[in-house]
């Protein structure tokens, strides 16, 4: 598959809804001391509406210059940018819902712009054992995290699916007896 092309625009829409985001809190209008000392709208000072500001148009870059301008197939590295920012958005979730009681259509749309990004990765590269690596690890994540409870499921979730996609980056190639090695490999 090539969705190297709607990644592009949906990592661009990303950069439309944080912008709109930012502006809905009032980032552009009002003093910015306000919007980031508030206790639950910002990370050490930092407004919550600067991390989708700069999220999204670093995703559009960093999509624009692996894929060549969308001509070539999205790199499975993608994926762990991308899961770094499904953690955060968990966090902003247990924010949103469980601590601030808000919901707002211009998070959700927010956060589903990375969970899409994520889904155009694992299905472009669904066949490979990165990808099963990130299933396994975010099924069995989900399953641990039901002790947690829902944030607990969400949270444990998306790190195991970090954690099972990393695995088959940190870990040597196993080699069994009586094959040949791939290429670029010591055996």
């Amino acid at each position: 598959m090539k969705l190297a092309k709607p990644f592009i625009a949906v990592s661009f829409l990303g950069i439309i809804g944080a912008l709109y985001h930012a502006w809905s809190e009032g980032a552009f209008s009002t003093n910015y001391g306000v919007v980031s000392f508030s206790p639950y709208a910002s990370l050490y000072g930092v407004p919550y509406w600067v991390f989708g500001v700069v999220w999204f148009p670093l995703v559009f870059a960093v999509g624009l210059w692996s894929t060549k301008l969308g001509t070539r197939m999205l790199p499975m590295e993608l994926l762990i940018l991308l899961s770094v920012g499904n953690v955060f958005t968990g966090y902003l979730w247990f924010l949103d819902l469980l601590v601030v009681k808000a919901f707002t259509l211009v998070y959700v749309a927010l956060y589903s712009t990375n969970y899409a990004l994520t889904v155009l990765i694992v299905a472009e590269h669904w066949s490979s054992d990165v990808m099963r690596g990130y299933l396994y690890g975010t099924v069995t994540g989900a399953i641990i995290g039901i002790f947690l409870g829902p944030y607990g499921v969400v949270v444990c979730g998306l790190g195991g699916g970090l954690f099972g996609a990393l695995r088959h980056y940190l870990l040597p190639v196993k080699i069994s007896s009586g094959t040949t090695p791939p290429k670029g490999t010591v055996g």
